[in-house]
């Protein structure tokens, strides 16, 4: 039944419509937003309109197991509804009497789902969604709006309504075709992949550690929980492992790639794989600190973690979980999508499996699924180890977990520790303490390096020796004639590098710097993890200073130069327009001092209180 509508009721149905074009808009974001996430190769930002809190994420609530209704994104039967909607809206504007009826029903439906999933958002993910608040508000104001228009509860006649069903499940057909179509883009060939069957594709490798084949060994334990609960700790078949498969020990660590103490961690579980792996299971489970993978964690902490588990769930696949580990970890300063391909590509994986596998569905669900058995297990942070269901935190030793390991072994007390302090962690050189006899230089390769970073002299010439005051306030054209009045050069970056990592730079992307590339030697020049204390750095910005050359005992290479990293940021390039700073300074921050800190923010003709140099020849 139609009747002529008044001014109100056109008006408000009219506003309904725009308001379902508005909501429309907000779910093809979320359509989008909700694949890309789950399907799409390339690492995502956040959400435009919706910046991460403590209490919103929309990577976590659009990525969620209650983001789906029959495998198709909720946003995506959002759209059609509001299509309905608006559709519906428009022949009530025009005096559709039950066309009125019908929007104020719907209406009432979206505000109880929107209560519904508001619920499911702050009970289960501890999180809300701004694009989500926003389409609840829409759908509060158009119940008020409907019903303001003249819509009422009464129930449609049996034809209106089946008619109105019809529309909406063409509308859903349409809808879930065009997601399915972006999806299948997203995904290519790889919806057909099974990751259970992968070992197949295992690529020739030249050298390295080949995964053991098979399962990961059945392995359940009881544990106590962070937050002194009991919970059951469970070794899945698709996790990453090592060592012996008929253990009675098995050694569990929940990781992060992005994590620096997970890094210093991994030096610590190498040697006790050193050690045991013909006894002990060694099982590798992911954590990464960022919710749109880990609904056990509440906030960002670490932006590509999601990112490097998928890559490395996919190294898995092709049997060289255990060298991308290594990789990742060795190169954590370097994690995203471009530089985690690069490892793949230096391990000679089948790049083309590697992608598609990344864009499988499958990769992603193992994360998750790690994560969820990390949540039932009340973590809060990395690393976690559990040695036969014991919790060991980062922090613990490699001794420490070797005296658990060997008394889970059955020895007793008394060789347990005197096999556990045999175990000490290989890693970090011992400090050399420098000499004033010590050489003004030392031999690297095919070039040699100031042992020290460089004075000056009365005439303005480079000096190298210890306990001097290095030269500071040096642009890299001051730096340069300094080097060349004591009959050097400055030092290339490639040369730099070698002499600081203690193995020979490698151009890896091409682009003429080493400095952006994988570490081939070590992080830092005394070891690949950081320890504060070794060098000169982060030191509270405007409190301390330089210090003079050599003091540093523990901030030596394997090749005996000092302070490469730290106390002064070093100038190095053969050219004005290779010029760039190395190394850090004594206020660069917690552990960004490295081999491999690239500073190209300033032009050659910077200088300030922080800027140094050494010379080459």
């Amino acid at each position: 039944m139609s009747d002529k509508p008044s001014t109100r009721t056109a008006r408000s149905f009219i506003a309904v419509a725009g308001l379902s074009l508005i909501a429309i808009g907000i779910n093809l974001l979320m359509t989008w937003h909700h694949d890309v996430q789950l399907y799409g190769l390339a690492e995502q930002g956040a959400l435009i309109g919706c910046e991460t809190s403590e209490s919103v994420n929309c990577d976590a609530v659009n990525t969620s197991a209650y983001s789906a209704l029959f495998g198709v994104p909720i946003a995506t039967w959002g759209l059609a509804a509001y299509a309905l909607l608006g559709l519906v809206s428009l022949s009530a504007a025009r005096g559709v009497v039950a066309a009125r009826n019908i929007v104020l029903w719907m209406a009432s439906l979206a505000v109880g789902c929107s209560a519904f999933l508001f619920w499911v958002s702050v009970s289960e993910l501890g999180f809300v969604c701004a694009w989500c608040l926003r389409l609840y508000a829409i759908n509060g104001i158009v119940l008020v709006i409907s019903w303001f228009g003249g819509g009422r509860f009464v129930l449609p006649e049996r034809v209106v309504a089946m008619r109105t069903l019809g529309k909406f499940v063409l509308l859903a057909l349409i809808a879930i075709g065009g997601e399915r179509a972006y999806r299948g883009s997203l995904l290519g060939a790889a919806g057909e992949i099974d990751l259970s069957a992968a070992e197949s594709a295992v690529a020739a490798s030249k050298g390295g550690f080949i995964d053991p084949k098979g399962e990961a060994p059945a392995f359940s334990f009881s544990v106590v929980t962070e937050d002194r609960n009991q919970a059951t700790l469970v070794v899945s078949p698709d996790d990453a492992w090592k060592g012996n498969p008929e253990a009675t020990v098995a050694v569990v660590e929940f990781g992060d790639f992005e994590c620096g103490y997970c890094k210093r961690m991994a030096a610590q579980l190498s040697t006790l794989y050193e050690a045991y792996g013909d006894r002990v299971l060694f099982v590798y489970k992911h954590f990464p600190m960022d919710p749109a993978c880990n609904n056990g964690v509440n906030n960002r902490k670490h932006r590509y973690a999601c990112s490097a588990a998928r890559s490395a769930v996919c190294a898995q696949a092709q049997g060289r979980f255990w060298d991308f580990h290594d990789l990742a970890y060795k190169n954590q300063h370097q994690l995203k999508p471009e530089h985690l391909r690069g490892y793949a590509k230096h391990l000679d994986l089948d790049l083309s499996a590697y992608d598609a596998c990344l864009q499988n569905r499958s990769s992603a669900s193992i994360v998750v699924g790690d994560a969820k058995d990390g949540k039932k297990l009340d973590i809060h942070g990395t690393p976690r180890i559990y040695i036969n269901g014991k919790l060991y935190r980062s922090g613990h030793s490699a001794m420490v977990m070797a005296r658990a390991i060997e008394l889970a072994l059955g020895a007793d007390a008394q060789s347990a520790n005197t096999r556990a302090k045999e175990i000490s962690l290989a890693g970090n050189r011992d400090p050399a303490p420098a000499s004033q006899e010590m050489s003004s230089m030392v031999q690297v390769g095919d070039f040699s390096v100031d042992t020290f970073e460089a004075g000056l002299d009365e005439k303005g010439a480079a000096t190298s020796g210890k306990h001097q005051i290095p030269a500071t306030n040096m642009s890299w054209f001051s730096a340069k004639d300094a080097c060349e009045a004591s009959g050097k050069r400055l030092c290339t970056e490639a040369e730099w590098v070698t002499a600081c990592q203690g193995k020979g730079a490698v151009d890896d992307d091409g682009d003429g710097q080493t400095a952006d590339d994988m570490i081939e030697g070590t992080s830092y020049p005394y070891g690949d993890y950081h320890e504060r204390g070794r060098c000169w750095d982060a030191r509270p910005r405007g409190k301390d200073r330089l210090v003079y050359t050599g003091e540093m005992a523990g901030c030596v290479s394997a090749d005996g130069a000092y302070d490469l990293t730290g106390n002064v940021e070093e100038w190095v390039g053969d050219s004005p327009q290779t010029a760039v700073l190395l190394g850090g300074n004594f206020e660069t921050t917690k552990d960004h001092a490295r081999c491999f800190r690239r500073n190209d923010t300033y032009g050659p003709g910077f200088a300030n209180h922080r800027t140094g140099f050494r010379c080459c020849k």
